[in-house]
């Protein structure tokens, strides 16, 4: 594959294949030392995200539009709260990229777990610590950073 003539988006997710195979391990020590079946957990989760974006990379192949059918790292969501009408937009990006301030959320947060991998037109029912409420993906978006 020739890195030059990836789109952007497609370069980030093969960016993101290249980081969890080679650094799989060390990402685990940092974000689960000590919890071996969090851990555990989080390493099938990982399984099941890369084979997402190996998917993505292969649905999205020749497409020079920034919308993407499912939640990825480095994807903007929009979400419509069902219960008001409310509709918010929420970056889901790596721990060292955080600023919820700028609506950017990790996606080992309790929020970003609940969100990755979901589809447009879903509708979840989220677990917040004011309680569980329902929202509707909207529209999801790559956004380089």
């Amino acid at each position: 594959m020739n890195h030059s003539t990836l789109t952007p988006l497609h370069r980030r997710l093969v960016e993101q294949l290249v980081y969890f195979d080679e650094q799989r391990t060390p990402f685990l020590d940092l974000h689960f030392a000590g919890k071996p079946a969090e851990r555990q957990k989080a390493s099938q989760w990982l399984d099941l995200y890369v084979s997402t974006v190996e998917s993505l990379l292969q649905e999205t192949a020749g497409n020079t539009t920034s919308d993407l059918p499912k939640v990825v790292i480095g994807s903007q969501v929009t979400l419509h709260y069902v219960e008001d009408g409310y509709e918010e937009q929420l970056t889901i990006c790596f721990p060292e990229q955080t600023d919820p301030d700028a609506g950017r959320i990790s996606f080992l947060s309790p929020l970003g777990r609940q969100l990755l991998m979901q589809a447009v037109d879903d509708t979840l029912r989220l677990e917040m610590p004011m309680g569980t409420t329902e929202v509707i993906v909207r529209a999801v978006r790559f956004v380089d950073w």
